[in-house]
Parts: C-alpha cells; sequence; structure tokens
C-alpha cells in the first residue's frame, strides 16, 4: 500500500464557517409556548443541579439534582451466583434453578424499596399576572436564555442564565416582581402515592412569596431543598443538600449572566465545532454540545440517563440509574471528539471508588480475586440494581469502561491515569473474561454468553448463547488495547492477552437462506443465531462499531460477511429501535461510508425521538415508527415521556463520526457527509494521538487539512485525494502542518 509523506506547508489555514458570528440568529435553539411539561423546556445545569424553565399560564422552574437519591434497598452478588451456577442452569435449562438464583427478595421492613433510585425534587412557579410566555430561545454559544411575554398585544422579554454556585437568577421586565410559589415532589399526586408508602414524610415549606422554599426530609439520606428570592424585577433560585438553600443573589442577574456568558466562550474557545449545510444536524450539534458541557462538568457529579434534569412529577424511569451496557458510554462519548477530555473524570472517578466492590463481584462470579466485575444498572454507591439476570452477568458493560479509559489516554497523553487507574482497571477486566473461557478444538471459548438486553422478558433459552459476538469484540478491544497500553508502560505485554488476541474468534457466525444474498454467512448474535428480528441493540455490529475489531476491507470474504450482517439489519429495520439506536446506526453508515443514511438517519431522530422542547426521548414522540412502548393513537406528552440523554449526546458523537473518525489506525474524513452537502467544514476534532483536525470540503472536493499537535504523535490519514491511498504525517508537540492536494 503506497504511502504520501506530505512537507510542512506553512501557517494554519482557518476553516471557513466554523467560527461564526456571534449575533447569528440561525444558531438559536428555539421554543413555542405554551411548554406544557418539564422535558420540554429551557434546560441549564452546572452538572449537579439541574433546572427546566417551561409553563403556560405561569412561568415554571422545576430544579433537580444529580446527587438526590434514596440509597435504601439494592442487591449485592451472591455466592450463588457464580459463573458456573449460571452455566449449569442455563446449559440444563434449569428455568427455576436460574430464577432462584437471581429472585428478588423483598427488604424484612416494607417501607424499604427493592433499589435504590433517584429522587424528583420540585419546582418554583411564578405568577406573571396575566402575561403569557409566547417563545423562546437559547443561545448554546452563551448559554443565556430570552424569553418573550404577551399581554393585551404588548410584548416584553425575560432573560435566564446560570449564575455562581449553581443558582439560576431570571430578569424580568422593568416594573415587574412576580410572586413565586415552591412546590414540593412529595405533593403531587403520582410521587406522593409512591413515596408515602415508603417512609417518605412531607417537606417544611418556609417563607412567602418573595422569599421562600422548602426543606425535604429523606428517609435515609440527608434533606434536600429549594429556595427562591425575588429581590425588585430580579429572581433567583437554588437548592441544596443537608440544610435550607440560599440563592446567590449579590451582583444580581448582571454577574450571574456575566458568569454564563464567560463559562460559554471559554467552553466553546476549544471545543469541537462544526459546520453543516443541513440545519437540523446543525442544530442537534450545537444545542447537542451544551447540553453535554451543562450534564458533565470537571467539577460535578456524573451523568446518570436523564442527565441532570428529572420531572418534579415523577419517579426517574428505570430508577434514574447508570446504565453501563451502553447509556452511560453514550452519554460520554462528546468528550472525545469534541475536545472536552476533564469532562470525563467525574465518572471515572465514580468508578474508581467502587473498586473494592467490584472485586468483590468478581471473586462471587468467577473466582478471580483481582478482578473487577461491573454489572450493567447501579447507583451512585455501585450497589447492583438487581433482578435483571442478563445485566447483571454482562460484562462487556466492564469491558466498554475500560475502553472508554484506554481511549482517554490515547487522545490526551496522560500516563499517570494509565499507571493508576486504566492499566489495573482493563487488567482486571480481562482476568474476568479469561476466567470463563474454556479451550476447544485449539480455540478459546465462553460458553455461556449474553448480547446487551437480547430476550430479557422471555423464556431464557433464546437469551443466551456460546460466543456472543457482542462479548468477543469487547473482549478484543480490550486485548488490543491492553498490548497497546503495556507498550506505552515500557512492559512487556502478558501472554494471556496475545493468546487471547490469537485464540479467540472476533465474530460468532449465523447462516441464513435468502436467495437474494451472495453468501450465506453473516455475524450472529451468538454461534449460529442470526439476529431474527429489529432490536435496539446493535450490539453484534460491535466489532465495526464502536469497537473497530473488525476490519471489513482486510479481504472478500470479510467484506461480504460485513455486507450480508448489514443486510439483515436492514431487512429487519427499526420497528423495534429506541432512540439511543438512531445515531448508534448513524454511525455504522458512516463506518461503510453510507453517508446519505447515516444524515438522514440524524435527521429521523430529531423528528421522531424528541418532544417539542427538543428534550431527548427513549420512545418515540410519535406513533407509527416504532413500536417502543409507544401504541398507536398516541403521542408523546405528559407522564409518557421516557427521558434520556443518551441519544443527544449519542448524536453529537455520530456527527463527529460523520466528518472524521478512525477507522483500523487511520483517519477517515467526510465519510458520513452526504455529497449533496456542498460546503461542509469542521475545526479542532481530537483523535488518537492527541491531534487535533480541522478540514474543509467543497462541492465534494476536501480543500485543506490541518493537523495541530497537543504532543508529539504520529498521524495516518486516508488519502480524500488518491483513493486508497494513506497519509503519514510525523509531528512534533505543538507542531501545525497543513495538507492540501498539492
Amino acid at each position: 500500500m503506497k504511502k504520501i509523506i506530505v512537507p510542512l506547508l506553512g501557517a494554519v489555514l482557518a476553516v471557513a464557517g466554523c467560527c461564526r458570528d456571534c449575533a447569528n440568529d440561525e444558531r438559536l435553539v428555539k421554543w413555542e409556548f405554551p411548554l406544557f411539561y418539564s422535558q420540554m423546556g429551557l434546560p441549564f445545569s452546572d452538572a449537579r443541579t439541574g433546572y427546566l424553565v417551561w409553563g403556560s399560564n405561569t412561568l415554571n422552574v422545576t430544579v433537580s439534582r444529580v446527587d438526590l437519591w434514596d440509597h435504601r434497598g439494592g442487591y449485592e452478588w451472591t455466592e450463588e451466583q457464580s459463573y458456573a451456577n449460571i452455566r449449569k442452569c442455563l446449559e440444563s435449562r434449569d428455568v427455576d434453578g436460574l430464577n432462584k438464583l437471581f429472585e428478588k427478595k423483598s427488604p424484612k421492613d416494607p417501607a424499604v424499596p427493592n433499589n435504590p433510585y433517584m429522587l424528583p425534587l420540585g419546582m418554583v412557579k411564578f405568577d406573571l399576572d396575566g402575561w403569557m410566555p409566547v417563545k423562546a430561545t437559547l443561545d448554546p454559544f452563551e448559554g443565556v436564555g430570552k424569553i418573550t411575554i404577551e399581554k393585551n398585544g404588548s410584548t416584553e422579554l425575560v432573560k435566564v442564565a446560570l449564575g455562581k454556585d449553581g443558582t439560576l437568577a431570571i430578569a424580568w421586565p422593568k416594573g415587574f416582581s412576580p410572586r413565586g410559589k415552591s412546590v414540593s415532589s412529595f405533593d403531587l399526586p403520582y410521587v406522593n402515592g409512591r413515596l408515602s408508602k415508603t417512609g417518605f414524610t412531607a417537606a417544611t415549606y418556609f417563607g412567602d412569596e418573595k422569599k421562600g422554599g422548602f426543606e425535604w426530609p429523606l428517609p435515609a439520606d440527608p434533606s434536600a431543598s429549594v429556595a427562591f428570592e425575588t429581590i425588585r424585577n430580579e429572581s433567583f433560585v437554588a437548592s441544596k443538600r443537608g440544610g435550607k438553600a440560599e440563592p446567590v443573589t449579590e451582583g444580581g442577574f448582571a454577574h450571574a449572566e456575566r458568569v454564563a456568558l464567560e463559562h460559554w466562550r471559554k467552553w466553546w474557545s476549544d471545543a469541537a465545532k462544526v459546520n453543516v449545510p443541513d440545519r437540523a444536524i446543525q442544530e442537534l450539534y450545537d444545542y447537542g454540545m451544551y447540553r453535554f458541557g451543562a450534564m458533565t462538568d470537571p467539577a460535578g457529579v456524573p451523568a446518570p440517563l436523564q442527565g441532570p434534569w428529572y420531572e418534579e412529577c415523577k419517579i426517574p424511569p428505570w430508577n434514574g440509574d447508570y446504565h453501563f451496557n451502553i447509556n452511560i458510554q453514550m452519554c460520554y462519548w462528546p468528550a472525545y471528539a469534541g475536545n472536552k477530555l476533564a469532562n470525563l473524570m467525574p465518572m471515572f472517578k465514580m468508578v474508581k471508588s467502587w473498586w473494592p466492590q467490584l472485586r468483590e463481584n468478581a471473586r462471587k462470579f468467577c473466582g478471580v480475586e483481582d478482578g473487577f466485575m461491573l454489572p450493567h444498572s447501579v447507583d451512585d454507591r455501585g450497589t447492583l440494581i438487581g433482578g435483571f439476570w442478563m445485566g447483571t452477568i454482562d460484562h462487556g458493560c466492564t469491558a466498554w469502561i475500560a475502553q472508554l479509559m484506554f481511549r482517554y489516554v490515547t487522545y490526551s497523553g496522560d500516563l499517570e491515569f494509565l499507571k493508576s487507574d486504566a492499566y489495573p482497571f482493563m487488567k482486571g477486566a480481562m482476568k474476568v473474561y479469561r476466567a470463563i473461557m474454556d479451550e476447544r478444538d485449539g480455540k478459546l471459548t465462553m460458553a455461556a454468553t449474553v448480547s446487551p438486553e437480547w430476550w430479557g422478558d422471555g423464556p431464557p433459552d433464546d437469551a443466551w448463547g456460546r460466543d456472543a459476538s457482542f462479548q468477543l469484540a469487547a473482549c478484543h478491544r480490550l486485548a488490543a488495547d491492553l498490548v497497546r497500553a503495556a507498550k506505552m508502560l515500557g512492559e512487556e505485554p502478558d501472554p494471556v492477552w496475545l493468546d487471547v488476541q490469537k485464540r479467540l474468534p472476533k465474530w460468532s457466525t449465523a447462516r441464513q437462506t435468502s436467495c437474494v444474498r451472495r453468501t450465506d454467512t453473516e455475524i450472529g448474535l451468538f454461534q449460529d443465531k442470526r439476529l431474527p428480528e429489529s432490536h435496539r441493540h446493535h450490539s453484534h455490529m460491535a466489532g465495526l462499531v464502536p469497537f473497530d475489531t473488525i476490519d471489513f476491507e482486510a479481504d472478500k470474504f470479510t467484506n461480504d460477511l460485513v455486507r450480508e450482517t448489514y443486510g439483515t439489519w436492514l431487512i429487519h429495520g427499526k420497528g423495534l429501535w429506541a432512540g439511543w439506536s438512531m445515531p448508534w446506526a448513524a454511525m455504522l453508515y458512516a463506518h461503510v461510508g453510507l453517508a446519505d443514511s447515516a444524515s438522514l438517519t440524524l435527521r429521523i431522530w430529531k423528528e421522531m425521538f424528541t418532544n417539542p422542547g427538543h428534550g431527548s426521548r427513549h420512545n418515540p414522540y410519535f406513533p407509527g415508527y416504532s413500536l417502543m412502548k409507544q401504541p398507536f393513537g398516541s403521542r408523546g406528552e405528559g407522564g409518557g415521556e421516557v427521558m434520556q440523554m443518551d441519544g443527544a449526546m449519542a448524536s453529537v458523537a455520530a456527527v463527529h463520526y460523520m466528518l472524521c473518525h478512525e477507522r483500523q489506525g487511520a483517519i477517515r474524513l467526510f465519510a458520513g457527509a452526504p455529497v449533496t452537502w456542498k460546503k461542509v467544514s469542521f475545526d479542532g476534532i481530537l483523535t488518537d494521538g492527541g491531534v487535533l483536525v480541522s478540514a474543509e470540503r467543497i462541492d465534494g472536493k476536501v480543500t485543506s487539512i490541518t493537523l495541530k499537535a497537543t504532543r508529539a504523535a504520529t498521524v495516518r490519514i486516508a488519502s480524500p485525494w488518491k483513493k486508497g491511498e494513506f497519509i503519514d504525517v510525523n509531528l512534533k508537540s505543538g507542531e501545525v502542518r497543513v495538507l492540501t492536494n498539492k
């Protein structure tokens, strides 16, 4: 394969259109009132306290906290839940025995819930004395919301900004001084019906309509409070754990606005920027990066399923937990190409705080003393949210977090983190994988494996199989990363890792008999088990995205294998896909150069899986597209919402991937950008080795590529000018290189 060594060409070529005029109305995210429930609202957060601003005849501020849990309940991994016992039950089809291993044992105290769960907190309602909010905008580059209110044909402007110490500030028009009222979630019917039976008591209210709030005692955790204060024509809202909240009012709204503007201008100063001619995709990217920054601040609390934005009127779906079989990974994907690696650290620190528990899980599961095993669903203390046996034993969760850790290292160059955190965690994850492998016909195999959430509600016969392709891909990614990590640390790789690379299959195969297909072999869910229907997890294709362990261009057999796998996936369609399935699919399309399908999939996500307030949904908003808990004839209003941030964050990552991604060690440019995009560019997408890449394409031709090295690196780029050739570039730390077709 021919290499092209490109010499230094000079100064940086600015990417046209990426740094857009601050006054450009096109970048504003817009709302039309009335907004009937909180998840349609304007979002603000410091990754600890979340605010949603919404309403109709009043302006409401829903307040939630990422650290607000009822920590009671939960499950411990038992000695009986060993791989040997689980495998025995599965292979003998002992359904009763398997159920007994994972049966839900109710706490002795009926007031104690089975599992820990996140709690809603409450809201503040501002009476506007007959004025009605009619429309709003939020600039994701400045973080300031603007709400137009109307009365008798007259209009005024309300401004909203997140200020110091998580206080939300509101500037009312001159002469306004609205009455405020706080409402505890416990006093709302659905929440009260759930919590009054489990030891909760009512909140204590204090103050009046100008300065007031409530403090809510919890059965086994510190109290939570909400407070507001109105001073002349400005209002301030805040929350606190363990005492009465006090909003920060010093400096007034002007100070809060300055804090917001400074924060977001600094955020965008080094964040990856894109400029695409598709307005819908441009908005989901800009607004998505804003929400990513708001929900994952380096000084904040790790983001669970809904980030920091929880409804005041119900208990969050799925306990609002940390889901590690794809959802948390998606929530953090924008950190990498988006050049926001510091935002990963709260999640990594949280996982490290669980190490003793994860080691104990590994010991009970497979007898490994120095391993790690992370179940798919836990609270912020690592407590197992139990009962779902497939999720509990899905070791791909551990390997996937290991991949995120190592990817952080290769992007950042942080060798200290590699030594202290990533490398030990990666080694512990591999020890568990190796402990459950057998030898068969000279190969390594895993006899009893699961593919994420496959057939979890039916009989266990179809819910497991030999060598799930997802687990094989995760294990191969882990093995390759361990070998590379050892080299980075000057160590010899463990022979076990090399043996896994050599003798463990990279995928399982299944056969099909369609007469329109080119071959009868494709990647299976498990060995000899092909995908039989639409499914939200594209897990058997994880060797393509996100693990990149399958080189579909390696040879004709692999190319045909992957083509047939995509064919079956397409035949079964999207009828059982969730919101987060869509951006993952967009990345799978971009991976093989199906650019139009990639962009269309993101447009469909925005149309079908967001509500009228841009809220990111698990289920479609309109019926008729997917049967994911959405009956015909109903829409997604009110309590029917199942909100999750994974779809929105994965959509951001999908845009990165469409414009610039790495496959088999080489950077691929614009693989997911349709040819109908006449002018498209990006600026500062971070890649492996710490190289920031910027590029522009006009009328289908790449005009320039700019590389900026954050440290010494060697980078390989699939040439956009000569098909089948690669450009290899050696960069010194801080060096900038511009490549053109000359």
